[in-house]
């Protein structure tokens, strides 16, 4: 039998329910902001994978932020100069025509290259094996070959081969969402090239540390910032740097590296080597 009291309560409860539902249908209309429809038209041009490359936490953001600003010069990495175009026909103005970059490895310390600290055989994942303790590698500074990164790639254009990180070129976007999620540093986003000579070292030991580390690490030796005759290369923190806007892959640095395995390398020959796999 349903006590006396409970048909008050029940009935005080409803009445509450109905006036919040009322404030909440009068407030919703006050303040309703209706969306543009280009705001539509635009989110529906761009990829809608909200990586954030365009420093906007999604597509949708970016769309309303483009609308409102018709700020030529925002751009989307991942669609490049054809979405450019469209967005520009879409809203009557001129995009800038974005620059295409690529996310590139600093790194050969591969499972051939690389000495091994220890036997890792927890979680495989870089951060973990970081809290572990200094990584299964003795350059602190190296790949950990654990793919934390690949799970931050929506394009499949990352994997592992014998111990590190490889880049497919052809499947990168240069998005750079997988960039924060390595935990040594070793994935940058560079500007694409015909022909770019980089540095593949990230280690900022001293010389000797380095090359009992790993026999592609660079000892900062300096005979690549004697020959290069464009004053492209610096030494920064025990590791060689090469300036991009000054470098026009001539090739000489590549002569003089005394590395084991060759740190300075070409793109295009790692690209291939990757592609070909």
């Amino acid at each position: 039998m349903i006590s006396e009291a409970f048909i008050p309560a029940v009935t005080s409860l409803g009445s509450l329910a109905l006036i919040l539902g009322i404030i909440i249908y009068f407030v919703s209309k006050k303040f309703y902001v209706a969306e543009d429809p280009m705001v539509t038209i635009i989110n529906g041009i761009l990829p809608g994978v909200n990586c954030g490359a365009c420093a906007y936490p999604s597509c949708n953001q970016f769309a309303e932020e483009l609308v409102r600003t018709k700020d030529t010069t925002m751009t989307c990495p991942v669609g490049g100069a054809d979405l450019a175009a469209k967005l520009g026909e879409s809203l009557g103005i001129e995009m800038a025509e974005p620059k295409p970059v690529t996310c590139a490895v600093i790194c050969q310390g591969n499972s051939d290259n690389a000495r091994a600290s220890a036997e890792y055989v927890g979680i495989q994942d870089c951060w973990a094996a970081m809290q572990a303790f200094a990584g299964p590698k003795q350059c602190r500074h190296s790949c950990l070959g654990l793919g934390s990164c690949i799970a931050w790639c929506d394009f499949n254009a990352m994997r592992i081969e014998n111990g590190l990180i490889v880049i497919d070129k052809d499947l990168c976007t240069g998005c750079g969402a997988c960039v924060p999620a390595c935990p040594t540093g070793v994935l940058v986003m560079q500007q694409k090239k015909a022909e770019r000579i980089f540095i593949a070292c990230n280690s900022h030991d001293r010389g000797a540390d380095t090359k009992r580390a790993c026999d592609a690490g660079c000892t900062a030796c300096q005979k690549c910032v004697k020959v290069c005759p464009e004053e492209a290369i610096v030494i920064e923190n025990f590791v060689a740097r090469i300036i991009q806007e000054k470098c026009t892959a001539c090739g000489k640095c590549l002569e003089v590296c005394p590395s084991k395995v060759n740190c300075i390398v070409l793109e295009k020959d790692m690209v291939k080597s990757t592609n070909a796999s």
